[in-house]
């Protein structure tokens, strides 16, 4: 680099003064956002910049100190994320650099500026160098504190929802790394691996103090009281809902239901798989294990909740015991033609929904003395009669593992 005579001297005033100009530059810099006295120590920035000045003016004046600058503004970078100075603030401090250079050296060059003139690119060279260093240190300890962050969010949720632990300590760590609330109920909400791309805004949209997670490729979010639902309003449900009885277990019209009701209803239409409540933390992993159950049922549109699938739940985790039991149930069943079993079993699944023949045959546009034929022949042939309560409850089991064994699932 050629200097000029005039910077030069310039410079070596600069350097006797060094001091006076780091201070001044200092109380500058203390008007930043980001650079008040309780992040940073006073000795931390006045070292830091007398380091970075001296450097400056050093290599200005022709001493080959370009990777001792560069290591030095990339340290910068990385110390300042570490001590939660944002970005912007570090990055306008780090510009100020090219105007106190120029006017330390204009002020101690009187009626010598003009002299300075083909000096500027010079100056403005070494400030943007060590400005680029700086930012490139930054995004470098950013990235490695995000790593850090995830790394330490996957342990605790691990922990959390695969462990079983009752620990106390845990859930504190956890409440503050998750940014989840210590205290419950909570409820948990799972993505279908279909709709995990736009699964936290959609949430989000619903639940705007949703916390949203991600463990092992599983996008979910936790959901903690429900004051803030959205969309869910007034006796007639959601989004002006009749509120008549559906998937979801109750209805809505004339009363407001129960928290765990409005989570399900505020989350009916998409492709989650959503929770009943957990009281505490230590119960998160039972309720995180059954969204994530649920999720795998849940399809375009609309939500999977235990009201709905328990049946699926029960013969996937009853497994061989659920085969079993379709398989004698439904033995004599499957000698019928398979027009006649998809006839009764029609009529036995729709007059399940209500409990009422009559209403059955209203949705299958059939005489009610048709409905109660198709009843009593699956009662006859299955040894499973739909209007018995605790019969229907096996059916319900029994169909759902036929199904699953249609599809080659348990």
């Amino acid at each position: 680099m050629t200097v000029s005579p005039a910077l030069r001297r310039g410079i070596r005033s600069c350097l006797a003064d060094l001091d006076e100009i780091t201070t001044l530059y200092v109380s500058q810099v203390r008007t930043l956002t980001g650079y008040v006295e309780s992040v940073i120590a006073e000795r931390d920035v006045h070292s830091t910049a007398f380091t970075t000045l001296g450097l400056m003016f050093r290599q200005l004046g022709g001493e080959r100190l370009e990777d001792e600058l560069r290591a030095h503004s990339r340290a910068i970078g990385r110390k300042r994320v570490r001590q939660g100075v944002p970005l912007e603030s570090l990055l306008r401090a780090v510009r100020m650099d090219f105007r106190f250079i120029w006017q330390a050296l204009n002020d101690r060059l009187p009626g010598e500026a003009d002299r300075l003139s083909d000096d500027v690119v010079a100056i403005w060279e070494v400030v943007e160098a060590h400005t680029t260093s700086v930012q490139s240190g930054y995004m470098l300890e950013l990235g490695q504190v995000k790593a850090e962050l995830e790394q330490e969010q996957a342990f605790l949720l691990r922990r959390l929802l695969r462990g079983g632990v009752d620990d106390s300590q845990l859930h504190v760590q956890a409440a503050e790394a998750l940014e989840i609330p210590l205290t419950g109920p909570y409820w948990v909400a799972v993505a279908h691996q279909d709709a995990a791309a736009g699964f936290a805004a959609d949430v989000q949209d619903v639940f705007p103090t949703a916390v949203c997670l991600r463990l092992d490729g599983v996008e979910f979010a936790v959901i903690a009281g429900t004051s803030d639902v959205a969309g869910v309003v007034g006796p007639s449900g959601p989004s002006g809902s009749s509120g008549s009885s559906g998937p979801f277990g109750s209805s809505s019209s004339g009363r407001s239901g129960s928290s765990g009701v409005l989570v399900q209803l505020a989350l009916a239409d998409q492709q989650v798989g959503v929770s009943q409540s957990a009281a505490t933390l230590s119960s998160l992993s039972e309720m995180w294990q059954l969204a994530s159950e649920l999720a795998e049922f849940a399809v375009p549109g609309r939500a999977a909740v235990l009201a709905q699938h328990w049946p699926s739940l029960v013969v996937r985790r009853l497994g061989p015991v659920a085969s079993s039991l379709a398989a004698d149930a439904l033995r004599d069943f499957a000698l019928l033609p398979s027009s006649e079993r998809d006839l009764l079993v029609e009529a036995v699944e729709v007059y399940m929904a209500s409990g009422s023949a009559s209403k059955a045959a209203g949705v299958l546009f059939c005489h009610r003395n048709t409905i109660m034929n198709r009843l009593a022949k699956f009662a006859s042939v299955a040894g499973l009669d739909p209007t018995v309560p605790d019969d229907a409850a096996t059916i319900k089991v029994v169909l759902a593992a036929a199904r699953g064994a249609e599809v080659g699932r348990p």
